[in-house]
């Protein structure tokens, strides 16, 4: 459906997601899943956060912003392909990544989208020229670095320019507000708290927010997982579904170390 829409020029791009339940009785021990999460994933950014007797914990790869200062840091991470078990399939996999027409445009999207909600308040926006590779546990990334400087006469904190740039092309599509509809009326699923933001900030307005992607949420008897994978022209089914089952590997490995 979403490659329908896309035919019928609706949007660019669209994220849709899946969720997978994991139970047991007596349920998960958060501080253990925390420490498995932990220990397989150095690079990304590890968070907890209780909320009664639920906890929502993961480790995601993707910063949405920081600003210290006036110096704004934000990353484009979109395109996804599974690590080799060897050097040379490794690194055959990731040149296919890099060399993707399909990848290329997804993380496109996502670099123009940033650019576009950073120049009204920032000045110069410094970005490689060509995507660079993210390599993780079991996964690798495209993914564009950007940084900037607030202009002169701008204020704004962390918040105010988390509101420009979320929910980005890598957590909902392009343009976003017809990606936004599409997938309320499509997904079929509650996201909660995922793919939301997640971080700190200071009294005067400093940070970081990182996007809550990788995750679980621990209530109960239950682990909810989810997984999105963004749909371009040129996707297909079969290609979406086993990317989000790679994705799901995070958590669902972090659960059985448990």
């Amino acid at each position: 459906r979403a490659l329908g829409a896309i035919r019928d020029g609706a949007f660019e791009k669209v994220v849709v997601a899946r969720s997978c339940t994991v139970s047991r009785p007596g349920g998960f021990d958060a501080g253990r899943m925390l420490a498995a999460l932990r220990a397989a994933h150095p690079a990304c950014f590890r968070f907890a956060r209780a909320s009664g007797r639920s906890t929502f914990l993961g480790a995601t790869p993707e910063r949405l912003l920081r600003l210290e200062g006036r110096r704004v840091v934000a990353s484009a991470l979109a395109g996804s392909a599974p690590r080799g078990r060897t050097p040379g399939l490794d690194e055959r996999l990731g040149a296919a990544l890099r060399e993707s027409k399909k990848e290329q445009q997804e993380h496109a999207v996502v670099v123009r989208a940033l650019r576009a909600a950073l120049a009204p308040c920032c000045g110069e926006i410094e970005a490689p020229e060509s995507p660079l590779l993210l390599r993780l546990d079991g996964i690798q990334h495209l993914h564009t670095p950007l940084e900037a400087r607030l202009r002169g006469d701008e204020e704004a904190s962390l918040l105010d320019l988390a509101a420009r740039l979320h929910p980005s092309p890598a957590v909902a599509g392009a343009p976003r507000e017809a990606a936004l509809a599409w997938l309320r009326r499509h997904e079929g699923l509650d996201r909660g708290w995922y793919a939301g933001a997640v971080g700190w900030m200071r009294p005067d307005g400093d940070g970081e927010l990182a996007v809550a992607l990788r995750t679980a949420l621990l209530a109960g008897d239950d682990a909810v997982l989810h997984a999105g994978a963004g749909v371009v022209e040129g996707s297909t089914p079969e290609g979406e579904l086993a990317e989000t089952s790679l994705k799901l590997r995070a958590g669902l490995s972090a659960l059985l170390e448990i």
